[in-house]
């Protein structure tokens, strides 16, 4: 790659930029993308905490994350991360969660939470995997039916992620992001949920075997998150196996 940035957006062209960014990483129809006057509002008057991050390659804007200022002083919440089809799987996504981090710390934020579909295996690698975050809600059909080359097809189940990002934990996880998932089998505090390893590809094979998959998870889901209260605390993208797998524990 050419020269990288990551920096702060806060000029109407580049917010422009982004909107194409935002159409392209999500395959979003017109309706859905978020205007380029209301991403302007947010880095500019949502202060300190809301903020626009962009990531450029030779000054071309490949990436951002979108951030909120919540009620709570100290938590922020992450609404998008995206990075443009050309420039996906070249760690541009996860260098922009370490930016954002560093910001965020010398804010005084402990906490920043989002939501992420729960069968995209490359956002639990990243999101759980490498950055420490931790999964404690599961919400059924969050979104509704949004018409938009990822998500439509399939009910838009999230899961909800806090990201302890003072904790030794994550600072730990960062550090060692390669270091293998060593959790026994499943038993009365620990459980394993496979999903397939590209839910995207599937979907456009088979759309029935999709939405299966979406329908047997989601109960597995609801039962350890929400009636048992375990929390989502690693995952293991296991591409020789083409497959992924969550583990949930009822503490980390």
């Amino acid at each position: 790659m050419g020269r990288e940035d990551i920096r702060r957006l806060e000029e109407m062209d580049e917010f422009y930029e982004l909107a194409i960014v935002q159409k392209d990483a999500w395959g979003l129809e017109d309706i859905d993308v978020l205007p380029a006057h209301i991403l302007r509002v947010a880095s500019t008057l949502m202060g300190p905490n809301g903020i626009v991050l962009g990531y450029f390659i030779d000054e071309k804007l490949v990436g951002y994350i979108l951030t909120f200022p919540t009620s709570n002083p100290r938590e922020v919440l992450l609404d998008m991360l995206a990075v443009s089809p050309d420039y996906q799987s070249q760690g541009i996504g996860y260098n922009l969660m370490l930016e954002l981090r560093k910001i965020m710390l010398a804010q005084d934020i402990d906490k920043i939470f989002w939501t992420y579909d729960p069968l995209e295996s490359v956002n639990a690698n990243l999101y759980i995997k490498k950055l420490g975050g931790v999964i404690f809600r599961h919400l059924i059909d969050y979104y509704g039916s949004i018409d938009s080359k990822i998500h439509s097809g399939l009910p838009t189940d999230r899961f909800m992620v806090e990201w302890n990002i003072r904790s030794k934990r994550v600072e730990n996880r960062i550090k060692n992001e390669n270091e293998k998932v060593n959790h026994i089998s499943d038993n009365k505090e620990i459980k394993h949920v496979e999903i397939p390893l590209n839910i995207q590809e599937l979907k456009n094979k088979d759309i029935n075997v999709a939405i299966e998959w979406r329908m047997k998870t989601r109960k597995l889901f609801d039962e350890y998150i929400e009636k048992k209260k375990l929390m989502g605390i690693d995952f293991i993208h296991d591409q020789i196996n083409q497959k992924g797998i969550y583990i949930f524990k009822r503490e980390l």
